[in-house]
Protein backbone atom coordinates (compact mmCIF):
# COMPACT_ATOMS: atom_id res chain seq x y z
CA UNK A 1 0.00 0.00 0.00
CA UNK A 2 2.80 2.37 0.90
CA UNK A 3 4.54 1.59 -2.37
CA UNK A 4 1.42 2.46 -4.34
CA UNK A 5 1.04 5.66 -2.38
CA UNK A 6 4.66 6.65 -3.06
CA UNK A 7 4.21 5.91 -6.77
CA UNK A 8 1.28 8.32 -6.87
CA UNK A 9 3.18 10.98 -4.93
CA UNK A 10 6.13 10.61 -7.31
CA UNK A 11 3.93 11.02 -10.40
CA UNK A 12 2.33 14.18 -8.99
CA UNK A 13 5.71 15.48 -7.82
CA UNK A 14 7.35 15.01 -11.23
CA UNK A 15 4.44 16.72 -12.96
CA UNK A 16 4.77 20.08 -11.29
CA UNK A 17 8.18 20.16 -9.58
CA UNK A 18 10.26 23.11 -10.78
CA UNK A 19 12.86 23.93 -8.14
CA UNK A 20 15.67 26.40 -7.75
CA UNK A 21 17.89 27.59 -4.92
CA UNK A 22 14.99 29.50 -3.36
CA UNK A 23 11.98 27.43 -4.48
CA UNK A 24 10.93 24.14 -2.89
CA UNK A 25 8.09 21.75 -3.61
CA UNK A 26 6.38 18.97 -1.74
CA UNK A 27 3.46 16.59 -2.31
CA UNK A 28 1.51 15.35 0.71
CA UNK A 29 -0.68 12.24 0.87
CA UNK A 30 -3.40 13.26 3.34
CA UNK A 31 -4.57 9.69 4.02
CA UNK A 32 -1.14 8.08 4.54
CA UNK A 33 0.44 11.21 6.12
CA UNK A 34 3.47 10.84 3.82
CA UNK A 35 5.13 13.67 1.91
CA UNK A 36 7.86 13.93 -0.69
CA UNK A 37 10.05 17.07 -0.50
CA UNK A 38 12.47 18.42 -3.09
CA UNK A 39 16.12 17.74 -2.28
CA UNK A 40 16.98 21.45 -1.91
CA UNK A 41 14.34 21.73 0.85
CA UNK A 42 15.77 18.67 2.59
CA UNK A 43 19.19 20.32 2.61
CA UNK A 44 18.07 23.83 3.59
CA UNK A 45 15.65 22.86 6.38
CA UNK A 46 17.62 19.83 7.61
CA UNK A 47 14.86 17.30 6.93
CA UNK A 48 15.61 13.59 7.41
CA UNK A 49 15.11 12.79 3.72
CA UNK A 50 12.97 13.39 0.65
CA UNK A 51 10.21 11.10 1.96
CA UNK A 52 8.82 12.21 5.32
CA UNK A 53 6.49 9.97 7.36
CA UNK A 54 4.15 11.55 9.91
CA UNK A 55 4.74 14.54 7.65
CA UNK A 56 2.32 17.06 9.16
CA UNK A 57 3.86 16.85 12.65
CA UNK A 58 7.45 16.94 11.35
CA UNK A 59 6.97 20.16 9.40
CA UNK A 60 4.87 21.84 12.12
CA UNK A 61 7.85 21.69 14.50
CA UNK A 62 9.64 24.11 12.15
CA UNK A 63 6.84 26.71 12.07
CA UNK A 64 7.37 29.87 14.13
CA UNK A 65 5.27 29.65 17.36
CA UNK A 66 3.45 32.90 16.51
CA UNK A 67 2.47 31.54 13.08
CA UNK A 68 1.57 27.98 14.04
CA UNK A 69 -2.12 28.52 14.87
CA UNK A 70 -2.89 30.37 11.65
CA UNK A 71 -0.85 27.78 9.71
CA UNK A 72 -2.86 24.89 11.18
CA UNK A 73 -6.14 26.76 10.67
CA UNK A 74 -5.28 27.55 7.05
CA UNK A 75 -4.37 23.95 6.21
CA UNK A 76 -7.50 22.58 7.89
CA UNK A 77 -9.60 24.78 5.61
CA UNK A 78 -7.58 23.75 2.54
CA UNK A 79 -7.67 20.04 3.37
CA UNK A 80 -11.42 20.14 3.92
CA UNK A 81 -11.82 21.07 0.27
CA UNK A 82 -13.16 24.56 0.93
CA UNK A 83 -12.13 27.38 -1.40
CA UNK A 84 -9.54 29.78 -0.01
CA UNK A 85 -6.67 31.93 -1.21
CA UNK A 86 -3.98 29.48 -2.47
CA UNK A 87 -1.25 31.89 -1.31
CA UNK A 88 -0.10 31.84 2.30
CA UNK A 89 2.96 33.17 4.19
CA UNK A 90 4.51 32.02 7.43
CA UNK A 91 7.94 31.72 9.07
CA UNK A 92 9.82 28.42 9.17
CA UNK A 93 13.10 27.45 10.86
CA UNK A 94 16.03 26.29 8.71
CA UNK A 95 18.75 23.83 9.78
CA UNK A 96 20.76 26.68 11.34
CA UNK A 97 17.87 27.64 13.62
CA UNK A 98 17.06 30.82 11.65
CA UNK A 99 13.46 31.71 10.80
CA UNK A 100 12.82 32.68 7.17
CA UNK A 101 9.63 33.89 5.52
CA UNK A 102 8.09 31.23 3.29
CA UNK A 103 5.52 32.14 0.64
CA UNK A 104 3.51 28.99 -0.02
CA UNK A 105 1.11 28.32 -2.89
CA UNK A 106 -0.74 25.03 -2.85
CA UNK A 107 -3.49 23.09 -4.56
CA UNK A 108 -5.64 20.21 -3.36
CA UNK A 109 -5.93 17.20 -5.69
CA UNK A 110 -9.11 15.17 -5.24
CA UNK A 111 -9.71 11.47 -5.76
CA UNK A 112 -12.33 9.96 -8.08
CA UNK A 113 -15.00 10.34 -5.39
CA UNK A 114 -14.29 14.06 -5.13
CA UNK A 115 -12.59 13.79 -1.73
CA UNK A 116 -9.35 15.74 -1.05
CA UNK A 117 -6.51 13.22 -1.38
CA UNK A 118 -3.23 15.06 -2.03
CA UNK A 119 -1.85 18.51 -1.37
CA UNK A 120 0.81 19.79 -3.80
CA UNK A 121 2.64 22.90 -2.65
CA UNK A 122 5.36 25.22 -3.94
CA UNK A 123 7.29 27.32 -1.39
CA UNK A 124 9.44 30.36 -2.13
CA UNK A 125 12.09 31.19 0.43
CA UNK A 126 11.99 34.99 0.61
CA UNK A 127 15.30 35.03 2.45
CA UNK A 128 17.16 33.89 -0.67
CA UNK A 129 17.53 35.92 -3.83
CA UNK A 130 17.77 33.51 -6.75
CA UNK A 131 19.50 34.99 -9.76
CA UNK A 132 18.53 32.39 -12.35
CA UNK A 133 15.10 31.38 -13.60
CA UNK A 134 14.56 27.64 -12.92
CA UNK A 135 12.72 26.93 -16.19
CA UNK A 136 14.80 28.73 -18.82
CA UNK A 137 18.03 28.80 -16.76
CA UNK A 138 18.44 32.42 -17.87
CA UNK A 139 19.40 35.20 -15.44
CA UNK A 140 16.29 36.96 -14.11
CA UNK A 141 15.19 40.60 -14.42
CA UNK A 142 17.23 41.63 -11.40
CA UNK A 143 20.39 40.45 -13.13
CA UNK A 144 19.21 42.23 -16.26
CA UNK A 145 18.89 45.53 -14.38
CA UNK A 146 22.36 45.00 -12.93
CA UNK A 147 23.73 44.44 -16.45
CA UNK A 148 22.04 47.64 -17.63
CA UNK A 149 23.69 49.53 -14.75
CA UNK A 150 27.06 48.14 -15.78
CA UNK A 151 26.58 49.32 -19.37
CA UNK A 152 25.47 52.71 -18.10
CA UNK A 153 28.54 52.98 -15.85
CA UNK A 154 30.72 52.13 -18.84
CA UNK A 155 28.92 54.90 -20.81
CA UNK A 156 27.85 52.45 -23.51
CA UNK A 157 24.79 52.77 -25.74
CA UNK A 158 22.79 49.56 -25.98
CA UNK A 159 19.51 48.10 -27.19
CA UNK A 160 16.94 45.93 -25.44
CA UNK A 161 14.87 43.47 -27.45
CA UNK A 162 11.95 41.96 -25.54
CA UNK A 163 9.82 39.10 -26.81
CA UNK A 164 6.75 37.36 -25.44
CA UNK A 165 4.16 34.90 -26.64
CA UNK A 166 1.04 36.60 -27.92
CA UNK A 167 -1.19 34.13 -26.07
CA UNK A 168 0.74 31.77 -23.82
CA UNK A 169 -2.54 30.72 -22.19
CA UNK A 170 -3.58 29.31 -25.57
CA UNK A 171 -0.22 27.54 -25.84
CA UNK A 172 -0.85 25.85 -22.47
CA UNK A 173 -4.40 24.91 -23.46
CA UNK A 174 -3.28 23.34 -26.74
CA UNK A 175 -0.18 21.52 -25.55
CA UNK A 176 -0.43 21.29 -21.75
CA UNK A 177 1.54 23.06 -19.03
CA UNK A 178 4.57 20.77 -19.16
CA UNK A 179 4.92 21.29 -22.90
CA UNK A 180 4.30 25.00 -22.36
CA UNK A 181 7.32 25.14 -20.04
CA UNK A 182 9.34 23.20 -22.62
CA UNK A 183 8.35 25.72 -25.32
CA UNK A 184 9.50 28.58 -23.11
CA UNK A 185 12.81 26.83 -22.40
CA UNK A 186 13.36 26.00 -26.07
CA UNK A 187 12.64 29.59 -27.11
CA UNK A 188 15.13 30.83 -24.50
CA UNK A 189 17.76 28.42 -25.84
CA UNK A 190 17.18 29.70 -29.36
CA UNK A 191 17.53 33.29 -28.10
CA UNK A 192 20.90 32.36 -26.59
CA UNK A 193 22.00 30.58 -29.74
CA UNK A 194 21.05 33.42 -32.09
CA UNK A 195 22.64 36.08 -29.89
CA UNK A 196 25.79 34.25 -28.86
CA UNK A 197 28.77 36.59 -28.75
CA UNK A 198 26.61 39.66 -29.41
CA UNK A 199 24.84 40.23 -26.09
CA UNK A 200 23.14 38.59 -23.10
CA UNK A 201 19.73 36.96 -22.68
CA UNK A 202 17.47 37.24 -19.63
CA UNK A 203 14.05 36.18 -18.41
CA UNK A 204 11.73 38.98 -17.33
CA UNK A 205 8.41 38.74 -15.52
CA UNK A 206 5.93 36.13 -16.67
CA UNK A 207 6.88 34.64 -20.04
CA UNK A 208 8.85 37.68 -21.23
CA UNK A 209 12.36 37.09 -22.56
CA UNK A 210 14.92 39.83 -23.18
CA UNK A 211 18.14 40.24 -25.13
CA UNK A 212 20.52 43.15 -24.47
CA UNK A 213 23.24 44.05 -26.92
CA UNK A 214 25.74 46.89 -27.17
CA UNK A 215 27.13 45.75 -30.54
CA UNK A 216 24.17 45.10 -32.85
CA UNK A 217 22.66 47.80 -35.09
CA UNK A 218 18.89 48.29 -35.31
CA UNK A 219 18.70 46.49 -38.69
CA UNK A 220 20.61 43.53 -37.25
CA UNK A 221 18.19 43.33 -34.31
CA UNK A 222 15.23 43.42 -36.72
CA UNK A 223 16.70 40.42 -38.59
CA UNK A 224 17.42 38.73 -35.26
CA UNK A 225 13.78 39.12 -34.22
CA UNK A 226 12.63 37.86 -37.63
CA UNK A 227 14.62 34.65 -37.12
CA UNK A 228 13.12 34.18 -33.65
CA UNK A 229 9.63 34.70 -35.04
CA UNK A 230 10.21 32.18 -37.86
CA UNK A 231 11.58 29.66 -35.35
CA UNK A 232 8.55 29.72 -33.03
CA UNK A 233 6.20 29.62 -36.02
CA UNK A 234 7.85 26.93 -38.13
CA UNK A 235 10.83 25.15 -36.57
CA UNK A 236 10.14 24.37 -32.93
CA UNK A 237 10.32 20.68 -32.01
CA UNK A 238 9.29 19.53 -28.52
CA UNK A 239 9.65 15.83 -27.59
CA UNK A 240 9.79 14.91 -31.27
CA UNK A 241 6.66 16.87 -32.16
CA UNK A 242 6.41 20.13 -34.09
CA UNK A 243 4.68 22.91 -32.18
CA UNK A 244 3.88 26.47 -33.19
CA UNK A 245 3.52 29.69 -31.23
CA UNK A 246 3.29 33.36 -32.20
CA UNK A 247 5.55 35.88 -30.50
CA UNK A 248 5.52 39.68 -30.23
CA UNK A 249 8.53 41.95 -29.97
CA UNK A 250 9.37 45.37 -28.53
CA UNK A 251 12.66 47.22 -28.63
CA UNK A 252 14.27 50.33 -27.22
CA UNK A 253 17.61 51.94 -28.05
CA UNK A 254 19.19 53.28 -24.84
CA UNK A 255 21.37 56.32 -25.54
CA UNK A 256 20.55 58.69 -22.66
CA UNK A 257 22.72 57.97 -19.62
CA UNK A 258 20.54 60.16 -17.39
CA UNK A 259 17.48 57.90 -17.70
CA UNK A 260 17.01 55.30 -14.96
CA UNK A 261 17.31 51.65 -16.07
CA UNK A 262 13.89 50.85 -14.60
CA UNK A 263 12.32 53.45 -16.88
CA UNK A 264 14.12 52.00 -19.91
CA UNK A 265 12.96 48.51 -18.97
CA UNK A 266 9.40 49.79 -18.57
CA UNK A 267 9.57 51.46 -21.99
CA UNK A 268 10.74 48.21 -23.59
CA UNK A 269 7.82 46.38 -21.97
CA UNK A 270 5.44 49.03 -23.24
CA UNK A 271 6.71 48.58 -26.81
CA UNK A 272 6.32 44.81 -26.41
CA UNK A 273 2.78 45.20 -25.09
CA UNK A 274 1.91 47.45 -28.05
CA UNK A 275 3.27 44.84 -30.48
CA UNK A 276 1.32 42.09 -28.72
CA UNK A 277 -2.04 43.84 -28.45
CA UNK A 278 -2.07 46.27 -31.38
CA UNK A 279 0.33 45.08 -34.11
CA UNK A 280 -0.07 41.29 -34.24
CA UNK A 281 3.53 40.64 -33.29
CA UNK A 282 5.31 43.08 -35.61
CA UNK A 283 8.43 44.49 -33.97
CA UNK A 284 7.79 47.86 -32.34
CA UNK A 285 10.66 50.24 -31.60
CA UNK A 286 9.85 52.59 -28.74
CA UNK A 287 10.86 55.86 -30.40
CA UNK A 288 9.57 55.24 -33.92
CA UNK A 289 7.05 57.50 -35.69
CA UNK A 290 4.22 55.02 -35.37
CA UNK A 291 4.16 55.38 -31.59
CA UNK A 292 5.09 59.06 -31.78
CA UNK A 293 7.55 58.50 -28.94
CA UNK A 294 10.82 60.39 -28.86
CA UNK A 295 13.61 61.12 -26.43
CA UNK A 296 11.49 63.56 -24.45
CA UNK A 297 8.85 60.86 -23.95
CA UNK A 298 11.40 58.60 -22.29
CA UNK A 299 12.52 61.48 -20.09
CA UNK A 300 8.89 62.10 -19.15
CA UNK A 301 8.35 58.47 -18.14
CA UNK A 302 11.54 58.60 -16.09
CA UNK A 303 10.38 61.82 -14.37
CA UNK A 304 6.92 60.44 -13.58
CA UNK A 305 8.41 57.21 -12.26
CA UNK A 306 10.78 59.13 -9.99
CA UNK A 307 7.82 61.20 -8.76
CA UNK A 308 6.14 58.02 -7.53
CA UNK A 309 9.30 56.95 -5.72
CA UNK A 310 9.76 60.42 -4.20
CA UNK A 311 6.53 60.43 -2.22
CA UNK A 312 4.14 60.85 -5.18
CA UNK A 313 5.48 64.30 -5.93
CA UNK A 314 3.30 66.26 -8.35
CA UNK A 315 0.34 63.85 -8.26
CA UNK A 316 -3.15 64.93 -7.24
CA UNK A 317 -6.72 63.71 -7.66
CA UNK A 318 -9.82 65.12 -9.28
CA UNK A 319 -13.40 63.88 -9.10
CA UNK A 320 -16.38 63.88 -11.45
CA UNK A 321 -19.98 63.51 -10.23
CA UNK A 322 -22.16 60.50 -11.04
CA UNK A 323 -25.91 61.15 -10.94
CA UNK A 324 -29.03 59.02 -10.88
CA UNK A 325 -30.72 58.79 -14.28
CA UNK A 326 -34.13 58.90 -12.61
CA UNK A 327 -33.89 62.24 -10.79
CA UNK A 328 -30.40 63.70 -11.23
CA UNK A 329 -29.40 63.37 -7.56
CA UNK A 330 -25.76 62.68 -6.69
CA UNK A 331 -25.08 58.96 -6.26
CA UNK A 332 -21.32 58.79 -6.66
CA UNK A 333 -18.10 60.18 -8.04
CA UNK A 334 -15.23 58.80 -10.09
CA UNK A 335 -11.61 59.59 -9.27
CA UNK A 336 -9.10 60.76 -11.90
CA UNK A 337 -5.34 60.89 -11.51
CA UNK A 338 -3.47 64.08 -12.45
CA UNK A 339 0.24 65.04 -12.51
CA UNK A 340 1.88 68.46 -12.69
CA UNK A 341 5.57 69.28 -12.57
CA UNK A 342 7.75 71.86 -14.23
CA UNK A 343 9.00 72.10 -16.93
CA UNK A 344 6.36 69.63 -18.17
CA UNK A 345 3.33 71.44 -16.74
CA UNK A 346 0.02 69.53 -16.60
CA UNK A 347 0.50 66.10 -18.18
CA UNK A 348 -2.48 63.93 -19.09
CA UNK A 349 -2.46 60.41 -17.62
CA UNK A 350 -2.90 59.07 -21.17
CA UNK A 351 0.69 60.18 -21.79
CA UNK A 352 2.25 58.20 -18.94
CA UNK A 353 -0.17 55.60 -17.54
CA UNK A 354 0.23 53.12 -20.47
CA UNK A 355 3.98 53.10 -19.77
CA UNK A 356 3.70 53.14 -16.01
CA UNK A 357 1.31 50.17 -16.03
CA UNK A 358 4.29 48.07 -17.11
CA UNK A 359 6.31 49.13 -14.06
CA UNK A 360 6.11 47.68 -10.51
CA UNK A 361 5.88 51.21 -9.04
CA UNK A 362 2.36 51.45 -10.49
CA UNK A 363 1.24 49.17 -7.67
CA UNK A 364 2.32 51.83 -5.17
CA UNK A 365 0.62 54.57 -7.17
CA UNK A 366 -2.63 52.59 -7.42
CA UNK A 367 -2.72 52.13 -3.66
CA UNK A 368 -1.93 55.83 -3.12
CA UNK A 369 -4.88 56.77 -5.35
CA UNK A 370 -7.17 54.42 -3.44
CA UNK A 371 -6.18 55.63 0.02
CA UNK A 372 -6.38 59.34 -0.78
CA UNK A 373 -9.65 59.02 -2.69
CA UNK A 374 -11.26 57.19 0.24
CA UNK A 375 -10.13 59.94 2.61
CA UNK A 376 -11.61 62.60 0.30
CA UNK A 377 -14.90 60.74 -0.12
CA UNK A 378 -15.49 59.85 3.54
CA UNK A 379 -17.41 62.99 4.55
CA UNK A 380 -19.71 62.78 1.50
CA UNK A 381 -20.43 59.11 2.14
CA UNK A 382 -21.25 59.75 5.81
CA UNK A 383 -23.95 62.22 4.73
CA UNK A 384 -25.23 60.14 1.79
CA UNK A 385 -25.54 56.39 2.41
CA UNK A 386 -26.38 55.71 -1.27
CA UNK A 387 -23.15 57.35 -2.43
CA UNK A 388 -20.31 55.29 -3.92
CA UNK A 389 -16.74 56.10 -4.94
CA UNK A 390 -15.60 54.65 -8.27
CA UNK A 391 -11.88 53.81 -8.54
CA UNK A 392 -10.12 52.07 -11.41
CA UNK A 393 -8.22 48.97 -10.37
CA UNK A 394 -4.65 48.87 -11.66
CA UNK A 395 -3.52 45.65 -13.33
CA UNK A 396 -0.65 45.48 -10.82
CA UNK A 397 -3.14 45.50 -7.93
CA UNK A 398 -5.28 42.68 -9.27
CA UNK A 399 -2.18 40.68 -10.15
CA UNK A 400 -0.72 40.64 -6.64
CA UNK A 401 -2.12 38.43 -3.90
CA UNK A 402 -0.93 40.88 -1.22
CA UNK A 403 -3.35 43.50 -2.55
CA UNK A 404 -6.06 41.91 -0.41
CA UNK A 405 -4.19 42.65 2.82
CA UNK A 406 -3.24 46.13 1.58
CA UNK A 407 -6.84 46.96 0.67
CA UNK A 408 -8.20 45.88 4.04
CA UNK A 409 -5.54 47.96 5.78
CA UNK A 410 -6.45 51.03 3.66
CA UNK A 411 -10.14 50.61 4.51
CA UNK A 412 -9.29 50.26 8.20
CA UNK A 413 -6.95 53.24 8.13
CA UNK A 414 -9.37 55.59 6.34
CA UNK A 415 -12.55 54.38 8.06
CA UNK A 416 -14.36 54.34 4.72
CA UNK A 417 -17.11 51.67 4.48
CA UNK A 418 -16.41 48.93 1.94
CA UNK A 419 -20.04 48.99 0.79
CA UNK A 420 -19.53 52.51 -0.56
CA UNK A 421 -16.61 51.55 -2.80
CA UNK A 422 -16.82 50.38 -6.42
CA UNK A 423 -13.59 49.05 -7.94
CA UNK A 424 -13.66 49.13 -11.74
CA UNK A 425 -11.81 46.60 -13.90
CA UNK A 426 -10.32 48.20 -16.99
CA UNK A 427 -9.36 46.49 -20.26
CA UNK A 428 -5.86 45.76 -18.90
CA UNK A 429 -7.46 43.32 -16.43
CA UNK A 430 -7.92 40.89 -19.31
CA UNK A 431 -4.19 40.11 -19.17
CA UNK A 432 -4.95 38.00 -16.11
CA UNK A 433 -6.45 34.53 -16.24
CA UNK A 434 -10.16 34.23 -15.50
CA UNK A 435 -9.32 31.91 -12.61
CA UNK A 436 -7.09 34.50 -10.95
CA UNK A 437 -9.58 37.30 -11.59
CA UNK A 438 -12.38 35.23 -10.12
CA UNK A 439 -10.38 34.54 -6.97
CA UNK A 440 -9.58 38.22 -6.48
CA UNK A 441 -13.07 39.49 -7.33
CA UNK A 442 -14.82 36.99 -5.08
CA UNK A 443 -12.64 38.15 -2.19
CA UNK A 444 -13.44 41.81 -2.88
CA UNK A 445 -17.15 40.99 -3.05
CA UNK A 446 -16.94 39.13 0.27
CA UNK A 447 -15.74 42.40 1.84
CA UNK A 448 -18.86 44.21 0.59
CA UNK A 449 -17.09 46.05 -2.25
CA UNK A 450 -18.92 46.55 -5.55
CA UNK A 451 -17.23 45.51 -8.79
CA UNK A 452 -17.50 47.52 -11.99
CA UNK A 453 -16.51 46.62 -15.53
CA UNK A 454 -15.75 49.00 -18.40
CA UNK A 455 -17.68 48.11 -21.54
CA UNK A 456 -16.25 49.19 -24.91
CA UNK A 457 -18.02 46.59 -27.08
CA UNK A 458 -19.92 43.31 -26.89
CA UNK A 459 -16.70 41.35 -26.25
CA UNK A 460 -16.17 43.32 -23.04
CA UNK A 461 -19.19 41.61 -21.52
CA UNK A 462 -17.67 38.15 -21.78
CA UNK A 463 -16.35 38.41 -18.20
CA UNK A 464 -19.91 38.78 -16.92
CA UNK A 465 -20.32 35.03 -17.49
CA UNK A 466 -17.55 34.24 -15.01
CA UNK A 467 -17.43 37.14 -12.55
CA UNK A 468 -20.00 38.64 -10.13
CA UNK A 469 -20.25 42.12 -11.69
CA UNK A 470 -22.34 44.84 -10.00
CA UNK A 471 -21.92 47.73 -12.42
CA UNK A 472 -21.29 48.09 -16.16
CA UNK A 473 -19.75 51.36 -17.36
CA UNK A 474 -20.63 52.29 -20.94
CA UNK A 475 -17.45 54.28 -21.66
CA UNK A 476 -17.28 57.40 -23.87
CA UNK A 477 -15.59 55.54 -26.75
CA UNK A 478 -18.81 53.52 -27.03
CA UNK A 479 -21.39 56.18 -26.19
CA UNK A 480 -19.72 59.12 -27.98
CA UNK A 481 -21.25 58.64 -31.47
CA UNK A 482 -24.74 57.80 -30.18
CA UNK A 483 -26.40 61.03 -31.37
CA UNK A 484 -25.47 60.48 -35.03
CA UNK A 485 -24.83 56.74 -35.35
CA UNK A 486 -27.82 54.41 -35.46
CA UNK A 487 -25.64 51.29 -35.13
CA UNK A 488 -24.25 52.58 -31.84
CA UNK A 489 -27.79 53.14 -30.57
CA UNK A 490 -28.71 49.54 -31.37
CA UNK A 491 -25.53 48.30 -29.64
CA UNK A 492 -26.33 50.26 -26.48
CA UNK A 493 -29.93 49.04 -26.63
CA UNK A 494 -28.67 45.43 -26.72
CA UNK A 495 -26.10 45.94 -23.94
CA UNK A 496 -28.47 47.75 -21.57
CA UNK A 497 -31.22 45.19 -22.17
CA UNK A 498 -28.71 42.47 -21.31
CA UNK A 499 -27.53 44.16 -18.09
CA UNK A 500 -31.05 45.15 -17.05
CA UNK A 501 -32.30 41.57 -17.28
CA UNK A 502 -29.37 40.41 -15.16
CA UNK A 503 -30.06 43.09 -12.55
CA UNK A 504 -26.69 44.76 -13.16
CA UNK A 505 -26.48 48.49 -12.56
CA UNK A 506 -25.46 50.39 -15.72
CA UNK A 507 -23.71 53.77 -15.97
CA UNK A 508 -23.76 55.84 -19.17
CA UNK A 509 -20.53 57.86 -19.37
CA UNK A 510 -19.66 60.77 -21.65
CA UNK A 511 -22.90 62.77 -21.32
CA UNK A 512 -21.85 66.18 -22.65
CA UNK A 513 -25.16 67.95 -23.27
CA UNK A 514 -28.92 67.81 -22.81
CA UNK A 515 -29.47 65.98 -26.12
CA UNK A 516 -27.22 63.10 -25.15
CA UNK A 517 -28.71 63.00 -21.65
CA UNK A 518 -32.22 62.59 -23.09
CA UNK A 519 -31.06 59.85 -25.48
CA UNK A 520 -29.32 58.00 -22.62
CA UNK A 521 -32.49 58.07 -20.50
CA UNK A 522 -34.39 56.13 -23.17
CA UNK A 523 -32.46 53.05 -22.11
CA UNK A 524 -32.61 51.18 -18.77
CA UNK A 525 -29.71 53.21 -17.36
CA UNK A 526 -29.06 53.60 -13.63
CA UNK A 527 -26.39 56.30 -13.57
CA UNK A 528 -25.08 59.12 -15.76
CA UNK A 529 -21.73 60.88 -15.88
CA UNK A 530 -20.20 63.53 -18.10
CA UNK A 531 -19.37 67.22 -18.53
CA UNK A 532 -23.10 68.01 -18.60
CA UNK A 533 -23.24 67.21 -14.87
CA UNK A 534 -19.80 68.48 -13.90
CA UNK A 535 -16.18 68.42 -15.00
CA UNK A 536 -13.45 66.69 -12.97
CA UNK A 537 -12.25 68.95 -10.14
CA UNK A 538 -10.44 68.78 -6.82
CA UNK A 539 -12.40 67.66 -3.78
CA UNK A 540 -12.68 71.20 -2.38
CA UNK A 541 -14.42 72.35 -5.57
CA UNK A 542 -16.46 69.17 -5.79
CA UNK A 543 -18.06 69.89 -2.42
CA UNK A 544 -19.18 73.29 -3.72
CA UNK A 545 -21.25 71.81 -6.57
CA UNK A 546 -25.00 72.33 -6.64
CA UNK A 547 -25.67 68.83 -5.30
CA UNK A 548 -24.55 70.06 -1.88
CA UNK A 549 -25.66 73.71 -1.88
CA UNK A 550 -29.25 72.70 -2.66
CA UNK A 551 -29.48 70.48 0.41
Amino acid sequence: MAGGSLDTINRIFDTFAVTSRSRYVYVYDMDKNIARWSSNAVDYFGLTGEYIYNASSVWETRIHPDDKDKYIEYLSVVYSGKKTDPNFEYRAKNKNGEYVICAARGVVIKDYAGRPAYYACSIINKGIVDNNDPITLLPNQYEMLNFMRQLKAAKKDYSILMINFIDFGDVNRRYGYMTGNAILKTTASKLLEEGRGQGRAFRGEGTRLAFITDTMAIDDIKKFYGRMRSFTRESMIIAGNKVTAEIAGGMIVCTDLKVDEHSLYTSAKYALDYSKNQKHGNLIIFHNDELDNNKSSIELVDEVRNSVINGFEGFYLEYQPIVAASDGRLVGMEVFLRWHKEPYGDVSPSEFVPWLEQDPVFYLLGNWILENALKDALEIRMNNRDFYLSVNLAFMQLERSEFRTTLLEILRKTGYPATGLCLDMTTSSRQLSVEHLKSQIEFLKSCGIKIGLDCTDFASLDLVKSLPIDLINLVPSLTGPITENLTVRYMIEAVTSFTHRLGIRTAFLGVEDEEKAQIAKRYPISDLMGYYYGRPCRIEEFKKLGFFTNN
